[in-house]
């Protein structure tokens, strides 16, 4: 099922390519402004993305689907992983950046949820 066309997929799109660049740019081999920034960093990542294809939904007054948005979201991150293994050189692929991908795509949908029941309830 093809998403509406409305500036949320527009912004979905924009955010996918800016999300591919910075998953395949070449790390600059500094510290992390803290610990685990780059689990945050992939956690954000998805939240964003997944919540802004189900506002794509939400825009045109649709359910989103949320096992097609579950499987989108679990193909980019096992993608992303391993373009950044086999594509880049300073970086790697983790399977703790795909739970990481994961839990942010799953926090945007039982939002995106959540409000979703609370609108129908008014």
């Amino acid at each position: 099922m093809m998403p509406p066309k409305n500036r949320f997929l527009l912004f979905s799109l924009l955010w996918h390519i800016a999300c591919w660049y910075g998953l395949l740019k070449e790390s600059s081999g500094s510290a992390p402004p803290f610990p685990y920034f780059d689990k945050f960093a992939h956690f954000s990542l998805f939240f964003a993305q997944i919540w802004l294809l189900a506002r794509t939904y939400r825009e045109a007054n649709r359910q989103p689907p949320w096992i097609g948005l579950t499987v989108f979201a679990l193909l980019f991150a096992i993608s992303s992983e391993i373009a950044q293994a086999t594509l880049t050189q300073t970086r790697s692929g983790d399977i703790f950046d795909i739970v990481a991908d994961m839990l942010g795509a799953t926090a945007a949908l039982l939002l995106t949820r959540q409000i979703l029941k609370n609108s129908t309830s008014n």
